[in-house]
C-alpha cells in the first residue's frame, strides 16, 4: 500500500511539473563504477584496536541506475529524479600484521534523489552540466565472518550528489559523480561513506 501511494505520489508531481511548464521529459538507464570509502563508527574503531584487526575502508562498487529527467533541452535548467542500487565487491576483514582474513565485508545501498542540472557549457548543440542533487534510502552493511554467523545491518540514509553530465550524443551521456550517505541507525558500523565514480546513462 505504501509503495503505491509513493508511486503515485512520483507520478503527480511529474505530471504537474511537465503540465505546467509544457516541458520535455526523458527516461533514461544507465550502469555506474567507481570506488567506494567507508568512515567507520568509534565502535568499530575500538573493536579494531582490541582485537588487533582492520576492517576494509575501500571497496570497488558497481551499480544501475534509472530515473526521468525533465526540461526543455535549450534551458539552462532541468530537474529530474534518480533511482540507484550500488553494490560492492567484498573485502576482506584482516588481522594488522599478518594479513590473515578474519571475514569479509561488503555494502549494498539504494536510493532516490532529486537532481537538479544546471547547463554550464555555452555550446546549444552539445550540454554539459553541473548536477547537484539530494535523496533518501537504505544502506546495507554486512559482514560475514572466517569462524561464525555473518551479519547484515542496514539503516535509513539520506544522500548527497555532486557532479558534471558530459553529453556524448542526443542518447548517451557521461557523468562523473560523488555521492555521499549518511547512515543514521544509532550504534552503526559507519558514520559516512562515499562514492567517487561515473555512470554511462542511455536517454529515451
Amino acid at each position: 500500500m505504501k509503495s503505491k501511494i509513493i508511486l503515485s505520489g512520483i507520478a503527480a508531481i511529474l505530471t504537474s511539473v511537465a503540465g505546467a511548464n509544457a516541458l520535455e521529459y526523458r527516461p533514461f538507464v544507465g550502469v555506474s563504477m567507481g570506488m567506494q570509502s567507508m568512515i567507520y563508527s568509534d565502535d568499530v574503531k575500538d573493536v579494531e584496536r582490541a582485537n588487533g584487526i582492520d576492517f576494509p575502508s575501500d571497496f570497488f562498487a558497481f551499480g544501475i541506475d534509472g530515473g526521468v529527467r525533465f526540461g526543455a533541452y535549450n534551458e539552462i535548467y532541468n530537474g529530474g529524479l534518480t533511482v540507484s542500487a550500488t553494490k560492492t565487491t567484498y573485502s576482506k576483514v584482516q588481522q594488522k600484521y599478518t594479513d590473515t582474513r578474519v571475514a569479509s565485508a561488503d555494502a549494498f545501498d539504494m536510493s532516490v534523489s532529486y537532481d537538479n542540472y544546471i547547463r554550464i557549457s555555452g555550446d546549444k548543440t552539445s550540454r554539459i552540466d553541473l548536477v547537484l542533487g539530494a535523496g533518501l534510502g537504505a544502506y546495507t552493511y554486512h559482514l560475514d565472518p572466517v569462524m561464525g554467523d555473518s551479519e547484515t545491518r542496514w539503516s535509513f540514509a539520506p544522500e548527497l550528489k555532486v557532479g558534471m553530465d558530459f553529453e556524448l550524443t542526443q542518447n548517451i551521456t557521461l557523468s562523473a559523480n560523488g555521492r555521499a550517505i549518511i547512515p543514521t541507525r544509532s550504534d552503526y558500523a559507519m558514520d559516512m561513506s562515499y562514492i567517487f565514480g561515473g555512470t554511462v546513462k542511455y536517454l529515451f
